[in-house]
Formats: structure tokens, C-alpha cells, sequence
């Protein structure tokens, strides 16, 4: 796929005009609307379908609005602004028609051709808190063109992040939380330098963050490296590594977790207390723990409200240079307070890919850029953690090839390609 780097304003057909504000037959005020869409990575964006979906942030009511609608009335009230569709986009490049060998057996290029390519495009934004009131809303959405299903590099296919419940015990089990990373390519990758990304922003609530950097890198509050020398840990088209924090065979103290004795990376903090002391497991690798927040083990959240992401560093960076140099100083305000921290940063540029977690009546917003992802997934209805137990998010198969690979879907919105609330692979 060929991408700008550019922000074009796309006065699109399927604007919406706005007049002044009126009431339906219960009273309740509405507003006419006016939308306009702005194309965030691809020049030549041709849009020729797709829904706008208003959702109510307090209700959970939403109004869908067809692609080239004209005039449509939305209740007032606080929304979260969804478009999805489909589409197309342009771009030219030059073609090596002949390459002729001199008698001195020097190659010259030459038949240079120039030639317009077309692609199919699906076409996806989203705008969060947008308040429809006051009788007209002027709303620039911006998009993001992205692939159905892009057999890229590794994807995020699963995270357990709610552990399990141990009913003999009649407690909370730790320690048997983990990620399958999975090769959606055709080719080999190898999962060395392969970096595990949280986030330090919670999705279950909203500040104003200063400065607001989230369309050119994550905030992150863990970074934890796949360890190697760049081909020590192959992984072949359709298969996963699973990296968890403990990798025992936990079904031992707990019936209901999984043997996680086989898995292939394990976090391992080297955590001393008391209270957490961490486990290690020496025949199974540890992540090179770059940044992590907590000096004790790390926790994923159990009530599913951060994102997670993996990604790499380039060739130019080396761990010691991102510990030096990408950090940045962020302030918000918290009941009348002005807190102010200093936070590593991991730019987008670098990311494979993103997955928001937020419980479904829990989620306030994205933590990422809409770029890494549209939309979130979840574990669970609410933050309760009891009732996340044994529950998982996992990617959807798009398609099976004709040799029996799998390919997960990814088009960049977790909304669409993940199953929420689901059972656990390894626990089944």
C-alpha cells in the first residue's frame, strides 16, 4: 500500500448541511450536522460508501448515517463519531521497462514508464466526546486508509490480561496472564528485538494531556524486548509464540489456569518482596525489561483499560539510545491540581500494531493514535474483575489459504477484529 504522509482536506460528496436546531416529538432537542472528512495518509482519496455511527456516550444509543446522507437531525448529547467504508485512492510510480548490459558488463536502466495505480481502500475514522448541541455541529473527521486484512508482520492475536479464579482456594490466581504474538505474513519473521508495549494512559479515563502527542508516538509505561541477535527465534507463517509471566504449569496449584511450562518468552522483573516475589522459570527466556513502571511484578490490568502494543526499534537505535532519548514531559490537571511527570514515548512509526482495551460500559477513549487503532475491544461489560476471570480478546480469521494458513483479520480497529470477552485459547 502506498502511503503519504500528508493531511488533505477531502470536501467530500457525502457532506452534511446544518440549519438550525429543532425538537423532536418527546422535546429533546436535535441538531442538524455537517461532516466533512480529512485524509490523514493518502492523497487522491476517493470515498463510495461507508457509515457514520454517532454513538451516545451516556445512553450507549447509536444513530447511523449513511455515506452521502443529506441533513440528518442527532439528539443532542455527547457522542463518539465512528466512519467506516470503502473506497479508493491513486498514486503513480515509474516502472523499469529494460535493464541493458553494456559491453563493458555495467547495467544501464533505461524505458523508464510512468503509471497510474489505483487501489481499493477501506476508509475508517474516529472522533471522540464530540458534543452535538446548540443547533449546528461542524465536524472534521479525520481517516485513515487501511488494508481488509494486511498480511503485514506479527499481530497481537490474543491477551489474557484477567487471570484466573482458583475455586479450592477460593481466591484471585496471579501469574498465569500472557500475549500470543502471531506471524500474519507468508514469510518467516523472526521475533528477535520484537518490543511489548502498555500503555501508560488509562482508557477508562480522560484528561486534557499537555502536549498531546498521541498521533506521533505512544505513551508507554512498560517496554520489554524480545531478546536475540536477529534470527535466533524464527517464527514460520501462521504460527504464534506465547509470552506470559510466569511459564509454569499452572493447572498444577490451580485447576482452572493453563500449562504455560511451554511458552517461549516470560516477563520476569526479578522483583524481591515480600508481598511479590517474582517467579523465573530458567529454561524459558526472560524479555530484556527495558522500562517498567512498578519495581514489583508486573500486573496486566485486570480490568482491561490500557492498550497494549508491539513494535521495533530500527536498526539506528539501540535500547540504551531509546532509554536516553525518548522521553518527554507531560502535565494534566486532576481536581484543581497541575501534576506533571516525565514519561517514555514510543513513536508510531515504530509500532506493528495496537490494541485498545476498555470495559464496554467503562471506555471513555483511545489511547493510541487512530492510525494504530479505530476502535477497542474488551474483556469484559464493566471493570469488575471477578466478572473477567478466564476471559480473553482474540483476533478473528479473516480467510484460510489454500494451504491451510490462517490470516488474522487487521484493518487497524480492534472493534471489528477481535472477539471480546472470549475463552482463552490455552484454556480450552
Amino acid at each position: 500500500m502506498k502511503m503519504r504522509n500528508v493531511s488533505l482536506l477531502l470536501l467530500l460528496g457525502g457532506m452534511l448541511l446544518f440549519t438550525t436546531a429543532c425538537s423532536d416529538d418527546n422535546g429533546v432537542s436535535q441538531t442538524e450536522v455537517a461532516l466533512k472528512l480529512t485524509s490523514q495518509n493518502v492523497e487522491n482519496l476517493k470515498v463510495e460508501s461507508g457509515n457514520y455511527t454517532f454513538s451516545n456516550v451516556s445512553t450507549g444509543l447509536e444513530n447511523t448515517v449513511a455515506y452521502g446522507s443529506q441533513n440528518p437531525l442527532m439528539p443532542d448529547g455527547l457522542y463518539n463519531v465512528t466512519f467506516i467504508g470503502k473506497g479508493s485512492y491513486s498514486y503513480t510510480e515509474k516502472v523499469i521497462d529494460e535493464i541493458i548490459t553494456n559491453e563493458d558488463k555495467t547495467k544501464d536502466t533505461t524505458y523508464i514508464e510512468t503509471v497510474k495505480v489505483i487501489e481499493n481502500a477501506t476508509i475508517q475514522g474516529t472522533k471522540q466526546n464530540v458534543s452535538v448541541q446548540k443547533g449546528l455541529l461542524n465536524l472534521d473527521l479525520a481517516v485513515y486508509v487501511s488494508g481488509d486484512t494486511a498480511e503485514k508482520d506479527f499481530v497481537i492475536a490474543e491477551v489474557f490480561g484477567t487471570g484466573t479464579y482458583n475455586t479450592v482456594a477460593a481466591k484471585a490466581y496471579n501469574g498465569d496472564q500472557y500475549f500470543r504474538i502471531y506471524n500474519n505474513s507468508s514469510e518467516v519473521k523472526y521475533a528477535d528485538g520484537l518490543v511489548l508495549l502498555q500503555s501508560y494512559f488509562k482508557t477508562s479515563s480522560k484528561f486534557d494531556y499537555s502536549p498531546d502527542i498521541m498521533n506521533e508516538a505512544m505513551t508507554v509505561d512498560v517496554v520489554a524486548m524480545v531478546p536475540g541477535t536477529g534470527k535466533d527465534y524464527p517464527v514460520k507463517p501462521g504460527e504464534s509464540i506465547i509470552i506470559c509471566d510466569n511459564a509454569l504449569n499452572h493447572k498444577e496449584a490451580n485447576a482452572n489456569s493453563a500449562d504455560l511450562s511451554k511458552a517461549d518468552f516470560e516477563w520476569f522483573t526479578n522483583s524481591t518482596s515480600a508481598a511479590a516475589p517474582d517467579v523465573d522459570n530458567p529454561e524459558v527466556p526472560n524479555l530484556n525489561m527495558l522500562y517498567n513502571y512498578t519495581k514489583t511484578i508486573w500486573v496486566l490490568a485486570k480490568q482491561g483499560n490500557t492498550a497494549f502494543a508491539i513494535g521495533r526499534l530500527p536498526a539506528n537505535v539501540s535500547p540504551e539510545a531509546y532509554l536516553t532519548a525518548y522521553t518527554y514531559e507531560v502535565s494534566w490537571v486532576n481536581s484543581g491540581n497541575t501534576l506533571k511527570q516525565t514519561r517514555y514515548k514510543f513513536p508510531n512509526t515504530w509500532i506493528l500494531d495496537a490494541v485498545n482495551l476498555g470495559p464496554k460500559n467503562g471506555f471513555v477513549w483511545n489511547v493510541t493514535s487512530a492510525s494504530l487503532d479505530l476502535g477497542h475491544t474488551y474483556y469484559g461489560v464493566n471493570a469488575t474483575v471477578a466478572e473477567n476471570y478466564s476471559k480473553a480478546v482474540v483476533r478473528k480469521v479473516a480467510y484460510t489459504t489454500e494451504d491451510g494458513r490462517e490470516v488474522l483479520q487487521d484493518t487497524n480497529n480492534s472493534s471489528v477484529d477481535f472477539t471480546p470477552s472470549a475463552t482463552p485459547s490455552l484454556l480450552k
